[in-house]
């Protein structure tokens, strides 16, 4: 995912519109690439982009609906790219809308929508008894499982028109989560909750200058940002300065260890929980000899002593850590790209970083992506129009690229304190190196709670905890594969 920004409103939909009218024809769009300047201005160099090949044709006023999730607990986990009322001057809701109203004056079409609470409930009632009412349902990823499982998903590979190949939707996605080369669930451009609820780092600049400690920014870039690297930072930054003698929330810290930064350092490690088989099948590899290794040294480096985790206080939430970062006495925490929110009156400049390699000799960052929240895409089974909507959701993800897209990098990092092209950079790998698991997603015979809870027991004994869930992890996979195998 390349950078995107614009700060002119105005020019979301006559951008969008050149993009659909080139597509018509197949002939490439010129798209303006945008990347970030310190003074969080906008700076544009032209690229071509080539849009999707769709039909040059109307579908005489026929609706879409989607069935999207509402979360009534947090606000910002509702789904709000899908649909807009109208414009209201904010500049990611007028962003849908004008990217609609492209699409919907383009085709003859109408885009609506069903927002509810519990939508995978909903689509089940629903699909059961072959209502045709949806023509895409999105319920959050680990809730769509049940779904999946009773075979009530269209093939996304074979929808006429989505060429799921092109750089709208996210490769990392299709890839993981096809199954014996189909794929009922995907996401892309065309969300952005799956860049929210994508695991992060963030760190105080001002305390690794302070330190003299060296630009983790480097380190990435150099592939020397590791878990050693990490251990070794936060190390020389921990402290007792009440001088009470030991180390509690009071002190300063180098890390802090949230209650899901252990998963998130077990597939940053490029480990899984289930994988290929190599026949396009499914397999546990959450017991190989080098999981286990990448597990003992994320216990080591969660129950580090000089860490401000379990041992020190930490309930692995959110509102202590948030509090000691702010106040300036946390150099590194882990937490979720949306949580970038209450980080907003920070007092200093803070960056952006993914979570660290296992090892220098691990070639690639991997980024868990927690899909608890994060909506899919999917078809009913009994589409009514597999044509209609493929058109749809293409020009939808398409012509994302340049409003939801950017819409999302200006509120993520117009921010007082990220404003740092460094920043963006590391989004861009944070964001092209995201994991998907179905392992995580259906939590598999409990494995996907497995890590945490050796870290919640303050445990680095992975085996015996493993041995513990192994047959009920394999029996719900065979389960699993079977309902896959079972639909037609």
């Amino acid at each position: 995912m390349n950078i995107r920004r614009i700060t002119a409103a105005l020019l979301l939909s006559a951008v969008l519109l050149s993009a659909l009218s080139c597509a018509d024809s197949g002939a490439p769009a010129d798209t303006p690439q945008k990347t970030l300047s310190p003074d969080n201005e906008t700076t544009i160099a032209e690229t071509t982009t080539e849009g999707p090949d769709l039909p040059d044709k109307t579908y005489d006023g026929e609706t879409v609906h989607f069935l999207t999730a509402l979360n009534q607990g947090y606000d910002w986990y509702t789904s709000k790219e899908i649909f807009a009322e109208g414009e209201t001057g904010e500049l990611f809701n007028d962003a849908v809308y004008r990217r609609n109203l492209v699409i919907e004056d383009r085709f003859d079409i109408k885009i609506t929508q069903n927002c509810v609470p519990g939508p995978e409930n909903v689509a089940k009632k629903s699909l059961s008894a072959g209502d045709t009412e949806y023509d895409v349902v999105m319920p959050y990823m680990s809730n769509s499982i049940s779904l999946l499982q009773s075979g009530l998903f269209y093939d996304l590979k074979t929808v006429p028109y989505l060429d799921l190949d092109k750089p709208w939707w996210d490769q990392r996605a299709n890839d993981n989560l096809s199954y014996r080369g189909r794929l009922f669930m995907t996401t892309g451009d065309i969300s952005i909750l799956d860049n929210e609820c994508t695991m992060v780092m963030f760190f105080n600049k001002q305390l690794v200058t302070d330190f003299g400690l060296e630009s983790p920014y480097d380190l990435v870039r150099s592939g020397a940002w590791t878990m050693d690297a990490l251990t070794a930072m936060s190390s020389s930054v921990t402290a007792d300065i009440n001088g009470d003698g030991k180390l509690n929330k009071e002190d300063r810290f180098g890390l802090s260890v949230a209650g899901n930064a252990p998963i998130s350092l077990y597939f940053a490690a490029g480990e899984r929980i289930i994988n290929s088989d190599g026949d396009g099948g499914l397999m546990i590899t959450m017991n190989s000899p080098r999981a286990s290794d990448v597990i003992e040294k994320i216990m080591n480096t969660c129950l580090d002593t000089l860490a401000f985790n379990k041992i020190n206080g930490s309930d692995g939430g959110f509102d202590t850590p948030c509090a000691m970062f702010l106040d300036g006495r946390l150099m590194f925490v882990t937490f979720a790209l949306v949580d970038i929110n209450g980080l907003r009156d920070a007092e200093f400049e803070f960056g952006i970083l993914p979570y660290p390699k296992y090892n220098e000799a691990q070639e690639e960052y991997n980024s868990l992506i927690s899909t608890i929240c994060v909506p899919t895409v999917s078809l009913p089974y009994n589409c009514r129009n597999p044509e209609l909507v493929g058109v749809t959701l293409s020009a939808m993800a398409h012509g994302s690229l340049d409003t939801l897209t950017v819409a999302y990098y200006d509120n993520a990092l117009k921010t007082r304190y990220v404003r740092d092209d460094e920043s963006g950079e590391m989004l861009d790998i944070i964001f092209s190196t995201r994991v998907y698991d179905l392992g995580f997603i259906c939590d598999i015979g409990g494995l996907s709670s497995l890590v945490g809870n050796l870290y919640n027991k303050k445990s680095t004994d992975f085996a015996s905890a493993y041995a513990k869930v192994e047959s009920k992890a394999q029996a719900a996979l065979d389960k699993l594969t079977e309902s896959l195998d079972a639909i037609s």
